[in-house]
């Protein structure tokens, strides 16, 4: 029915109590979860006692086919809960929400919104609208039935509802590995550019050695054709020149293996580390979160210390340094402790004073405190996956 006030045509909605049965309760089916059915049921005074969430329903769609008071608050209710949509669908024709209920086009609409503004405008012909919305719901609540005991059938030790929280979980778990192993990609390939370059480095000094060496093979031929008086002096002056060369090359290149021995110790322990979050990849596996914790580590190899605070931080972790030198005596290491959540202290790269000084504020300040046997990227990512280990006590060595 359709009213002109000065000359505006005023749609007339149907009450709640015109509605069929069957349409309301889809309506409130749809609109009010299990959680949510009793304290409607409380706020309406409808409560007779103990009930199941289907009696608490049918009340509520008994309550609906009546005018009064009751009726009323509850058609008020669902208005409330439905006017955030009513803008879109401002200007649709029930034919036309019809449309878009069986053909499923309503991606951004809460289905029960489309059905409540659907069956409310009394239209000429809102029976028969009324009649073929319940027909498209009454065949999607067939196929949901299927879909659900497929799923129930299929998945025995899951609940269907819970699916789909599950998936996005696991894609969530899945982003934040792919992102942590992205980067790990990008440091493995800064450790492989920087031992080609100490290759390089190694390849100019023997280049240099063997120069080197054929200037000294060119100045013994040159001694031996000097026959002056300072011939001696010039000996002895060349000798202590080669000795002083030759002792520079020796520190050099014991400088440079050293550090091709590190560098090949920390890209074996990115490549394990690399394995390791792959593997919890394919296994959807859960990763320790820190949640925020601050982590500071004292000692170990400083220019390792980039890869500490990857690791730190690859757990969610914030990274705080030091380096065990307590220039400054113990207040520093007291000062690092009180604005730490959680200390990692290796001992075989360690002054014995910054261990010392470590494990008295810890026991101090009540801070958790863990000593790990070796500085390298392995032991430290594994005593953070046994986190949970180390809340059982304040102060340990592993």
């Amino acid at each position: 029915m359709s009213l002109y006030i000065y000359g505006v045509c005023i749609i007339a909605e149907r009450n709640i109590w015109e509605l069929k049965n069957q349409t309301i309760c889809t309506i409130l089916g749809l609109a009010f979860n299990e959680r949510e059915l009793p304290g409607i049921i409380k706020k309406l005074k409808l409560n007779n006692g103990k009930m199941c969430p289907f009696e608490m329903h049918c009340k509520l769609v008994q309550a609906s086919g009546t005018q009064d008071r009751t009726s009323k608050q509850l058609e008020k209710l669902l208005s409330e809960k439905f006017e955030p949509y009513k803008e879109k669908v401002k200007g649709l024709s029930q034919n036309e929400i019809h449309k878009y209920i069986e053909e499923g086009e309503y991606t951004d609409l809460p289905l029960c919104a489309l059905i409540w503004y659907g069956v409310r405008n009394d239209d000429k012909d809102i029976k028969n609208i009324e009649a073929m919305i319940f027909g498209a719901i009454h065949m999607f609540e067939h196929r949901a039935l299927r879909f659900y005991d497929t799923l129930n059938r299929t998945m025995p030790n899951s609940r269907p509802e819970n699916i789909i929280k599950e998936l996005n979980e696991v894609v969530r778990s899945n982003d934040k590995l792919q992102t942590k192993c992205n980067r790990l990609e990008i440091k493995k390939d800064h450790l492989i550019s920087e031992i080609g370059s100490i290759k390089e480095n190694r390849s100019r000094i023997i280049d240099e050695l063997e120069i080197q060496n054929q200037v000294n093979e060119q100045l013994k031929n040159d001694l031996n054709e000097i026959k002056d008086e300072n011939t001696l002096d010039r000996i002895n002056e060349l000798t202590s020149e080669l000795d002083f060369l030759t002792k520079e090359v020796k520190t050099l290149s014991s400088e440079l293996t050293q550090r091709d021995q590190e560098l090949n110790k920390m890209s074996c322990e990115l490549t394990s580390v690399n394995m390791d979050l792959e593997s919890k990849i394919k296994d959807n596996g859960e990763k320790v979160d820190l949640n925020g914790l601050t982590v500071a580590y004292v000692g170990g190899v400083e220019s390792l210390e980039p890869y500490y605070k990857e690791v730190i931080e690859s757990f969610g972790g914030i990274f705080n340094y030091h380096c065990g030198r307590c220039l400054q005596g113990r207040k520093e290491i007291e000062n690092l402790v009180d604005k730490t959540d959680l200390i990692f202290c290796p001992v075989d790269i360690n002054s014995h004073k910054a261990c010392k000084y470590v494990k008295k504020a810890c026991r101090v300040q009540n801070k958790l405190c863990c000593f790990l046997r070796s500085s390298g990227l392995s032991m430290l990512v594994r005593e953070i996956e046994n986190a949970p280990e180390l809340k059982e006590c304040d102060c340990r060595i592993y």
